[in-house]
């Protein structure tokens, strides 16, 4: 019985999930410069990997906050492999748990007060003139066999995304930040790739016409 406790206690130590940092000194007008092409994300109940196409994100820092406060506008957009696009508009705003910590945001619908709907949207790392972006949804809490941990998968802490300012794929970008979320002790098996070719809407529709008549 003693036996199965020390190990019991042993693999709790083990699979402790590490406190995952942000980035010091963000400059959210910066990271909002321009648009952002979506390489990897995980799959969540909002984020079905069937629309793994195409995805993007757009942020406009408001001139003044809303009536809610939110001081950022999200526009996120990506597709399904008949070309067919989902997406919306949304509002970023400080993490209410962390109003002193910048890069620690949260998201949600516009017309909702935060405290009510927003999810963590924490940049892990950003890197300006190399042109990435490491996104979680939160603190990782539900640990994995490798030691790691990874967030939910429903609508509010889940998620987890590699940003590039390029639509062109960067495998060698796209595996160095692979290695700074492990090394933050973030389980990447969950990220999926997005594809990013025939992007073009009237190409994608084309393609798409194709397929359906053969």
């Amino acid at each position: 019985m003693i036996s199965c406790l020390v190990v019991s206690a042993t693999t709790a130590r083990r699979h402790k999930c590490k406190e995952l940092t942000t980035v010091e000194n963000f400059d959210i007008n910066s990271y909002a410069s321009a648009k952002w092409y979506v390489h990897e994300q995980a799959e969540t109940i909002y984020l079905p990997k069937e629309e793994n196409y195409c995805v993007t994100a757009d942020y406009t820092v408001k001139d003044k906050p809303t009536f809610w406060g939110y001081t950022v506008g999200v526009s996120n957009e990506a597709q399904d492999a008949d070309g067919d696009k989902t997406g919306g508009e949304l509002c970023a705003i400080r993490d209410p748990d962390y109003p002193d910590n910048p890069s620690k945001l949260a998201v949600a619908p516009c017309f909702f007060p935060p405290k009510w709907l927003a999810g963590p949207y924490w940049i892990v790392a950003y890197d300006e003139a190399e042109g990435y972006a490491l996104i979680s949804g939160g603190q990782p809490d539900k640990p994995t066999q490798n030691g790691l941990c990874t967030t939910g998968r429903g609508f509010n802490n889940s998620g987890l995304w590699i940003f590039s300012r390029s639509q062109e794929r960067d495998e060698q970008l796209i595996n160095k930040v692979y290695t700074i979320a492990e090394d933050a002790g973030i389980d990447t098996s969950v990220l999926n790739d997005v594809d990013q070719s025939d992007c073009d809407e009237s190409e994608r529709n084309d393609v798409s016409l194709y397929l359906r008549r053969n």
